[in-house]
This record gives C-alpha cells, sequence and structure tokens, in this order.
C-alpha cells in the first residue's frame, strides 16, 4: 500500500516538474526577448545620438563653407572692379552684369551713403526690405529676405571703405541668392526611408527649407510645435527652447502625435541659422519591433515545442513506470500464490507422513 502511495507522489511530482519546465521555456523565452528588444532600442537611440551629431555637424560646416565662399566671390569681385567700371552707371551696370554670369549671381549690387540701390538693371530705393543696417555694418552679414515668404532668399552683405561714386559713396556689396541655389551641395532632402531629416531654421525656429519637423508638424514654426512635444526624461521645451534661440549645440528626444523622434541641432557659424538633423526612432523601432518579434515567435515556437517533447518523455517515462510497476504488482501476486501453493503442498506431505 505505502509502496503504490509511494509510486502515485512520483507520479504526481514528475508532473508538476514536466509543467514547470515547459512554464519556464515559454515565459523565459518572451522575457528574454523583450529585454533584448529594450536593449536594442536604448543601443539605437545611444547610436543616434551620435549618427545625429556627426551629420549635423558635417552639413554644417558645409553650409559655413558655402557662406564663406560667396563672401569670398563679393571680395574677389570687389577686387576685379576698376576706375572705368567706377566712370558712371551704365559702366557700373556692365560690371555687375559680368560679374553675375562670371559667378553665376542672381542679384550682385551696391548702397550707397544715402541707401540708394545699384543693380545691374538699375537702382532701387527698397533698402528697407533687407535685414542688414547699411549705415552701421562692420564685417560681412548674412540674413533673409521674404523670411516667411516660400521665395525666401539668402543675402550676404559685406562693408566697403567708402568707393567714391558719382558724387556719392558705394557703403556696402551684397549678393541675393535663392535658398536652393545657397544650399547646392547641402543634401537637404529625407532618405528613402522617412527616417531621416534635415533642415535650416532660424532662432526664431522659422524653417528656411524643407517642412517642420520633416512635415509631421502642423504648425509652420519649429518652437511653436515643440510645445505640443511631449518630452523624454531629461529634457524639457525650456532647456531646448533657452539653447536653441541662443545658439546652443544639442539634442533632445521627444514624441509628437504619438511618434518617438530625436532632433540634434547645431548653429551656423556667422548667422543665426540652426542646421537641424531629425530620427524619425518610430519607424527605426518599428523595424526593430517587428525583427524582434520574429525572433521572440521562432524561440517560442521551439519552446513550446521542446516542452511538448518533455511532457511526451515524462509521459512516456510515467507510463513505463506504471508498466513496471504493474509487472511488479504481477510478481508479488504470483510468489505469493506460488508461497501460499508450497506452504499447502508441505502441510500435505507432512500429514502423510504422520499417517
Amino acid at each position: 500500500m505505502n509502496t503504490g502511495k509511494r509510486r502515485n507522489d512520483v507520479v504526481r511530482m514528475a508532473l508538476i516538474g514536466a509543467l514547470l519546465v515547459a512554464v519556464i521555456l515559454i515565459v523565459g523565452t518572451i522575457w528574454t526577448g523583450r529585454a533584448a528588444q529594450k536593449d536594442t532600442v536604448e543601443a539605437v537611440r545611444s547610436v543616434s545620438y551620435l549618427y545625429l551629431d556627426e551629420l549635423a555637424g558635417r552639413r554644417e560646416q558645409v553650409v559655413e563653407d558655402n557662406l564663406i565662399d560667396n563672401i569670398e566671390i563679393i571680395n574677389i569681385a570687389i577686387g576685379l572692379m576698376t576706375e572705368e567700371d567706377l566712370s558712371d552707371i551704365s559702366h557700373l551696370q556692365a560690371y555687375q552684369a559680368r560679374m553675375k554670369s562670371l559667378f553665376n549671381l542672381e542679384r550682385f549690387a551696391f548702397v550707397d551713403s544715402n541707401g540708394l540701390i545699384y543693380t545691374a538693371l538699375g537702382t532701387r530705393d527698397d533698402i528697407d526690405q533687407y535685414d542688414f543696417d547699411y549705415k552701421t555694418i562692420s564685417e560681412p552679414e548674412v540674413s533673409i529676405k521674404n523670411v516667411s515668404s516660400p521665395e525666401k532668399t539668402v543675402v550676404i552683405a559685406v562693408p566697403l571703405e567708402g568707393i567714391a561714386f558719382e558724387d556719392d559713396e558705394l557703403i556696402v556689396c551684397y549678393m541675393e541668392q535663392s535658398m536652393d541655389v545657397m544650399l547646392q551641395g547641402v543634401s537637404m532632402k529625407s532618405q528613402n526611408t522617412e527616417a531621416t531629416f534635415c533642415n535650416i531654421y532660424t532662432a526664431d525656429g522659422i524653417a528656411l527649407s524643407n517642412l517642420v519637423l520633416g512635415g509631421l508638424a502642423e504648425e509652420d514654426n519649429l518652437l511653436e510645435a515643440m510645445k505640443r512635444a511631449e518630452f523624454e526624461p531629461g529634457y524639457s521645451f525650456e532647456k531646448f527652447c533657452s539653447d536653441f534661440t541662443e545658439g546652443g549645440k544639442g539634442a533632445v528626444s521627444f514624441s509628437y502625435n504619438g511618434t518617438q523622434e530625436t532632433l540634434s541641432y547645431v548653429p551656423v557659424s556667422g548667422t543665426d541659422w540652426r542646421l537641424t538633423y531629425l530620427i524619425r526612432e518610430s519607424v527605426i523601432s518599428d523595424q526593430i519591433g517587428s525583427v524582434s518579434d520574429g525572433i521572440i515567435r521562432r524561440s517560442l515556437i521551439q519552446s513550446v515545442l521542446t516542452a511538448l517533447v518533455l511532457l511526451g518523455l515524462f509521459a512516456v517515462i510515467i507510463l513505463q513506470s506504471r508498466r513496471a510497476a504493474q509487472i511488479a504488482l504481477e510478481k508479488e501476486t504470483a510468489d505469493a500464490e506460488n508461497r501460499v501453493k508450497h506452504q499447502e503442498l508441505e502441510q500435505r506431505l507432512q500429514l502423510q507422513e504422520q499417517l
């Protein structure tokens, strides 16, 4: 009786052990997969910071070099000016036309001490449309004309040392180009994956190229759009706004309309511009998530199959144990019957001898 009870206890423990092993395999697979997915996303974010910082730095250098090259073009053009070019307005206009053609400029103009603008096509008096102060400018300045218009242009103004011309002085020379032409050689377009976006903003948050936050934002101003963002721990709108407007360099992680993004920003030297690189983490996370889910799904199937094999193995062991127990019981019963018969036979023999 005790032997049968012990056997039942062994079978019960074997079943419990098999179930525990199966549960550990399945739960362990899910837990390990989720942990690996989380660690992968964190690793991607760390790499994203380095990636964005490097891209933003390179693009900023290209933009800065373009601006320096254009300032140098103005200085070279001024150096090519002769006394004959300053003899009258027609010669000046002919000279300006040559410079425009030589250096592929959209506008090459001068400003006199009264604010009158001399272009290759004639004079203009709309100096108030430009952000530079022709009276006080002391070094090259970069500004934007029609900043709120899709047809905004970049203006690079250089002060002159008072070049005499027609009873007056030319005190400023400037060139004007469209933003697209100015940014030639700078890849501002998003990648095919629609995961990274490069842009340039003014310190006020006005986009000079592309769309705000890669077209995700409804606002036409970066700072206004960022007010609606939900910042990750360690970041805040106040800190971002302070860094951005004061010309700081950094990166910020946030969610906008449920989309996880990281924005890297760096000031463009000699301007009030900020070059930004945006990476849409949700696109990368979704791709990582799909890969991780596939790995987890395959691992889970493998764990379930392993658990089923273990359960089958335990079932075979239990059946074999029961069969062995049955055989042992039958043997014990047969032995007991044989002993009884043997005892009866001995008693009969003893009885016969007595008779």
